[in-house]
């Protein structure tokens, strides 16, 4: 529980689809969400539409949200944080579901480090872990790799590189910008052996949620399209 006399970042996770909050908001959650007043958030529009839904008679308006995405400048995110460096209690949140995975929450963390402050991650939902434990593949030994290259030859290049030792024991984790998704696909069947297996965690936590695992011989024979749903893809060679 928040001691009072402490300060606390608190790491809050956002719902990654409509099914997200019926499986991990508690009553903690709620709690805690009405003691924080000072944000940092990927997108203030999806926290405020979050906090809005809940309807916890929380004054948006009195929120104080600083943006930080990828391409934010760190000065500014600094500036900012030295603003409010004395209040007792700040949030951090992410378009990926938890903070700090496949995001950029981490300056945020590392300067709650540097101030001593108490870091609070809160449960919620993750795409990446629930993608692997979905998968059927190695859970044991992965590698979460982001965004791959999109263009060649270093796209190839690099997945290539994964079917030799020691990376052809791992499981290689990764994201594509949903429009991209389906061209990833195409790219991954032609380009990989037929005994490499894949799984496509497509649209978790939504009504489209789709977990399919096969290797690339049966991902041949299956017509698919992704379009704009959110993907993660799990590769074992």
């Amino acid at each position: 529980m928040t001691n009072s006399t402490d300060n606390y970042l608190v790491l809050f996770p956002l719902p990654i689809g409509e099914f997200s909050n019926n499986q991990y908001i508690t009553d903690y959650h709620l709690e805690k969400l009405k003691s924080i007043k000072f944000w940092v958030a990927e997108n203030p529009r999806t926290l405020r539409r979050f906090i809005s839904s809940l309807k916890l008679g929380i004054n948006i308006d009195e929120l104080d949200i600083f943006e930080h995405g990828i391409r934010s400048d760190i000065r500014d995110l600094h500036e900012f944080l030295s603003e409010i460096q004395n209040e007792n209690v700040i949030g951090l949140c992410s378009e990926a579901g938890i903070p700090c995975v496949a995001d950029p929450g981490n300056e945020t963390v590392k300067w709650a480090h540097k101030q001593k402050r108490i870091i609070e991650p809160l449960i919620g939902p993750n795409s990446i872990a629930m993608a692997i434990e979905a998968s059927g593949l190695n859970g044991q030994n992965y590698i979460f790799h982001g965004y791959l290259p999109v263009k060649e030859p270093a796209f190839s290049k690099l997945v290539k590189s994964w079917g030799q030792p020691p990376y052809n024991r791992y499981t290689h984790v990764f994201i594509e910008v949903p429009y991209r998704s389906d061209r990833m696909l195409n790219s991954l069947i032609s380009l990989l052996p037929p005994q490499c297996k894949l799984s496509l965690s497509i649209a978790l936590h939504t009504e489209n949620e789709t977990i399919t695992t096969k290797t690339i011989a049966q991902w041949e024979k299956i017509p698919i399209q992704i379009g704009k749903n959110p993907s993660v893809f799990c590769l074992l060679f």
